[in-house]
C-alpha cells in the first residue's frame, strides 16, 4: 500500500515538473507571483512563504531573454595604448 503512495507521489512530482518546464516563461512567472501573493495572506505558515519566494525567484531566473545571449554582450573595449598607436 505505501509503495503505491510513494509511486503516486513520484508521478505527481514528475508531472508537475514537466508541466512547469513546458509552460511559457511569462505564464510561469504569473503563476509564481500569484502563488507568492496567496502565501502572504493571514494565517499562512512561514515555510510556505519561503517556498513561494523560491519558486518566484526561480521563475524570474529562467526568464532568459537577450541579456543571456552572447550577441547582447558589449563589444570588447580597446586599450588606450592601441588607440594611441592608431592615432
Amino acid at each position: 500500500m505505501w509503495q503505491s503512495l510513494v509511486v503516486g507521489l513520484i508521478v505527481l512530482v514528475a508531472t508537475t515538473y514537466a508541466a512547469w518546464a513546458l509552460v511559457p516563461a511569462g505564464t510561469r512567472l504569473r503563476i509564481a507571483s500569484r502563488f507568492y501573493a496567496w502565501t502572504r495572506g493571514a494565517g499562512r505558515p512561514a515555510w510556505l512563504g519561503r517556498i513561494a519566494a523560491a519558486v518566484e525567484r526561480s521563475a524570474r531566473a529562467r526568464m532568459g531573454g537577450c541579456s543571456d545571449c552572447s550577441a547582447a554582450s558589449p563589444p570588447p573595449s580597446t586599450s588606450s595604448s592601441r588607440r594611441a598607436a592608431r592615432d
